[in-house]
């Protein structure tokens, strides 16, 4: 009597059917996958902007004087703060010997709106109010136009910032 050997493993068809569903599967997932790693980083932008105004204005009062959040380069009147921003003393003060520097924001722009249009410095007193002048708000957006919504990031006189969903892109 012959014993009969069984055989362990997957045939080709079954593989190939795997690949084909996976593939399908990668197909969907990709596409949502690229918009949130596009959302997380838009909140990341935002979230440094927040924190370099919350140190600015934490700095002055701990100096007792002017501390100031800075555009690196503001000549870009639809894009003043997007090639980077520092935290310095004084204002305006000096992004090489700043207390903290914050890098540009890859493929969005960050454009100063309202009272902050053009504006490449918001100054804080040693009470941590926004000197001089009112409140503003500056806009987060892609530069992909496919990519939406973009984020607004508030700032009231006395220097607290509020954020809330943009339509970039119409």
């Amino acid at each position: 009597m012959a014993k009969t050997q069984k055989r362990h493993g997957f045939t080709v068809v079954e593989l190939m059917v795997t690949l084909a569903i996976a593939a399908v599967l990668v197909g969907y997932a990709l596409p949502a996958f690229k918009g949130f790693v596009a959302q997380r980083t838009m909140t990341a932008r935002l979230n440094d902007f927040v924190l370099a105004i919350n140190f600015a204005r934490s700095e002055a009062a701990k100096l007792g004087g002017m501390v100031s959040v800075q555009a690196v380069d503001d000549s870009d009147g639809d894009n003043e703060w997007g090639p980077g921003y520092c935290v310095v003393v004084g204002n305006p003060g000096n992004c090489a010997q700043a207390l903290r520097r914050f890098s540009a924001s890859a493929n969005m722009t960050l454009d100063g709106i309202d009272a902050f249009d053009t504006l490449g410095t918001f100054s804080f007193n040693s009470r941590g109010l926004l000197t001089p002048g009112g409140a503003g708000a500056l806009q987060l957006c892609s530069i992909d136009v496919e990519e939406d919504p973009g984020r607004v990031i508030g700032i009231s006189q006395i220097g607290r910032t509020t954020t809330a969903e943009l339509e970039c892109n119409p």
